[in-house]
Formats: C-alpha cells, sequence, structure tokens
C-alpha cells in the first residue's frame, strides 16, 4: 500500500521514463536492479490545500534500500525544524547557515554540524561501552523522528550517520559497523514522500515547511550555475528543466569514498513547476561506478519528463 495511487497516465510516463533510460543508459552502466525511480504527478499546487490529495504515481523499485549520498539531508532538514519547533534549539546564524549550506552547496561540514545539535552528539574518539551505548541512543533520535510520522515508506531507512567525504575514524566507524550495516538507507519511495508533504505543508507544522521549501529551491539560471559550481545542477535533474521552471531539489553523488557500500552512487529529488502549471515529483536513484560517473543521465530524465508533460 503506497501513499501514491495508480493511474494509466502516471503509469504510462513512469514506464516510459524507466524503459528509455534502461535503454539509452544501460550500455553505460544503468542497471535494472540498481535503479529506482517514483514519480508523482500534481493536477495542482499542493501548498494551501485543505487536504492532503492522494497523487497519481509511479514506482520502479521504489522500495529499494539505497545508499542515498547527500539526499538523506533533506531528511536532516525536517529533523531541524522539528527541534526549532520544540524548543530543543533556539535558532541561531551559524544554525541557519549550516541548513542553508547542507542543502545549497550540499555541505558535508554543514550537515554534521546539524547532526550535532539536532541529536546533542560529537563524533570523535571510540568511548567506553556505555557511554557508547548513550550516544547512540542520542544519535538514532532521527530514525525515532523519522518512525513517528508513521509512514510505511519510512519502514527500514536508516537516517543516523555523518555524511564523509572518505573513510570514517572513532566512534563514527564503530557506528557504522565493520561491514558499513548501518549506513544510511533510504528508497524513491520514502523520499518522494517527504518531498511530497513538505511542498503540501505538512512537515512539523505549515511554517516550518515553508522554511524548508526555501531551503530547497534551485535556481536554474547561468549565474548560479557559475558562482555555486557545488551547487547540484550540472549532472542532475535541474541541468535538464527549462529555464523558466521552478525547483526545489536535492541530490547526491559518490565516487569511491574508501567505503564499498558508500561508494558509486548518483541520486536526485526533485519537486517541479513548469511554466505551463505542469507540476511533477521525480526521485531517482542509481549504483554503479560507470553510471555514478555520468552527468547527462539524471538531466536526461528530467528533460525527458518535461518533454512528456508539456506534449
Amino acid at each position: 500500500m503506497t501513499f501514491f495511487r495508480a493511474d494509466a497516465k502516471a503509469t504510462e510516463i513512469g514506464e516510459t521514463l524507466v524503459t528509455r533510460a534502461l535503454r539509452q543508459f544501460g550500455p553505460q552502466g544503468l542497471s535494472a536492479d540498481r535503479f529506482a525511480l517514483t514519480l508523482l504527478l500534481h493536477p495542482e499546487p499542493l501548498d494551501g490545500a485543505t487536504t492532503e490529495a492522494q497523487p497519481a504515481g509511479y514506482s520502479w523499485n521504489g522500495d529499494q534500500l539505497f545508499y542515498p549520498c547527500s539526499v538523506v539531508k533533506v531528511f536532516y532538514l525536517a529533523a531541524a525544524q522539528q527541534r526549532l519547533e520544540e524548543g530543543f534549539l533556539t535558532p541561531h546564524e551559524d544554525l541557519s547557515r549550516a541548513m542553508r549550506d547542507m542543502i545549497r552547496v550540499s555541505s558535508n561540514m554543514a550537515t554534521n554540524y546539524v547532526i550535532d545539535l539536532v541529536t546533542e552528539t560529537t563524533g570523535d574518539t571510540v568511548l567506553p561501552p556505555d557511554a557508547m551505548a548513550q550516544w547512540r541512543e542520542k544519535r538514532l533520535w532521527v530514525n525515532r523522528f523519522l518512525v513517528g510520522f508513521g509512514w510505511p515508506e519510512f519502514a527500514g531507512i536508516n537516517a543516523c550517520q555523518k555524511l564523509m567525504d572518505d573513510e570514517r575514524y572513532g566512534r563514527e566507524k564503530a557506528f557504522v559497523g565493520p561491514n558499513g550495516d548501518n549506513h544510511n538507507r533510504l528508497t524513491t519511495e520514502a523520499t518522494a514522500r517527504l518531498f511530497h508533504a513538505i511542498m503540501a505543508g505538512r512537515v512539523v507544522t505549515p511554517e516550518r515547511s515553508r522554511a524548508m521549501r526555501d531551503y530547497l529551491v534551485r535556481p536554474l539560471d547561468a549565474q548560479f550555475i557559475r558562482d555555486e559550481p557545488a551547487g547540484q545542477v550540472l549532472g542532475y535533474f535541474a541541468a535538464g528543466l527549462p529555464g523558466d521552471a521552478k525547483a526545489w531539489t536535492k541530490a547526491g553523488w559518490t565516487g569511491w569514498t574508501g567505503d564499498a557500500a558508500a561508494s558509486f552512487r548518483r541520486h536526485d529529488a526533485a519537486h517541479v513547476e513548469l511554466a505551463n502549471g505542469q507540476r511533477f515529483t521525480l526521485a531517482a536513484f542509481t549504483q554503479g561506478r560507470e553510471i555514478s560517473a555520468n552527468m547527462d543521465v539524471l538531466p536526461t530524465m528530467a528533460a525527458q519528463m518535461t518533454a512528456i508533460v508539456s506534449s
């Protein structure tokens, strides 16, 4: 049972996207069993709706767990807004700056600062067993927060690890486990559902959802691309969208990290509003050495999606 309803239009579009992607990029490393996609269609704006309308949707491997790279930062953004709402955190300039940089330029340093604040933990040397157990419970608060949504799409996901550019050390290494068994894990369905709820104003509060949307806005203009080379446009959905579209996105990428369980991924998730009023949410995860280096696969999906719904 998913939060979206299958219908003929969404199924036709979704199957077209998957078929084209596998046909075009299969020879370049896109594998059917290491590729997931979830699509939602929205006939009207989500914000301000009096009820949470069930969107039409389609999913390919949508419940398959992937190492999510930086897409998980949207979940940490929601966690930070919850902590602010309940008064656990007091707003301050560095927190606002960190939330912005976590999303806009996908800063791992900013993300890890946010995680430290929302869980009252820091990563450093290995702790004695009792202290480590207490530390672990604090870090797992993010998962407990997500479970509290009561959404079946959140079953099995994991959002308790910091974001690293290479290997882990000390308590962070101990926490992720010797084989990476405790790495972050997400699905495209969980990601699409969170995006849908944020855009509908139903994460924490409507005001907190609007704050999240403001962070997620992805400029598509040439100046932003020039000024923010880490702005997750080139090589991602945003590069395949027309310049007059509006996009709220969060992408993720890893090459070789020193940990096979967290290497070679290219993902993106976006809510898009086209100039003609068409709206959709799209999440795609890919895994594999070749496809993770491919700068065309995600922009091509976004461009094809735009062409289909604009025709």
